[in-house]
């Protein structure tokens, strides 16, 4: 009866033992970046890019109070091509989530939300316009544009944050591989 109770321990504790080898095996891979997502990370930095200048510039037109309507809504045309872009690299992301480090995982949460806000804000913005076409240059629609340019700006900065925290690591891991140095025994002096 004690061998049983013995051998049941074992048991267990080899079951243990097995167990969290294969979750520590498992926490590993998560630990290290995946490519893919990085890849993505850079394409969304580009289609952010493109976003903020056109924000930038239709920001301008509103303040300059000489640009038609139809160049307004053309402008913003383009910027909702470049957010559905970034909407579309960005589901893809989250579809990969798993598979990304800690750091990665944490990027996808934060640009996730505030993409979907910008896009939220840029329907209300071309709403205003569909709407008041002809009062482009009146504060309402200026205001609109403004927030919109803001809300594009600080996405783009917050994804820039991001890709240029995964090149900078990307670097530093190929640059500890490339120092790896044979250990030279000392000799006896």
């Amino acid at each position: 009866m004690k061998r049983t109770r013995i051998t049941l321990a074992i048991k267990g504790l080899a079951l243990l033992a097995l167990s969290l080898s294969m979750g520590l095996g498992m926490k590993a891979q998560a630990v290290t970046d995946s490519a893919a997502i990085n890849k993505l990370l850079a394409d969304v930095k580009v289609h952010s890019m493109e976003a903020d200048d056109d924000a930038a510039k239709l920001d301008s037109f509103a303040r300059s109070g000489q640009i038609s309507w139809q160049l307004h809504g053309r402008k913003l045309a383009e910027i909702k091509e470049h957010v559905n872009d970034l909407i579309m690299d960005s589901n893809e992301m989250s579809s990969m989530r798993a598979e990304g480090s800690d750091w990665q995982q944490e990027a996808i949460d934060h640009i996730n939300p505030l993409l979907h806000e910008m896009a939220d804000h840029l329907t209300a913005t071309i709403q205003h316009l569909s709407a008041n076409q002809s009062r482009v240059h009146m504060p309402p629609y200026r205001d609109y544009a403004h927030a919109n340019y803001n809300l594009v700006h600080k996405c783009h900065q917050l994804i820039s944050d991001f890709a240029e925290y995964s090149e900078s690591k990307a670097k530093a891991n190929s640059l500890e591989k490339n120092l790896d140095l044979p250990i030279i025994a000392k000799e006896g002096k």
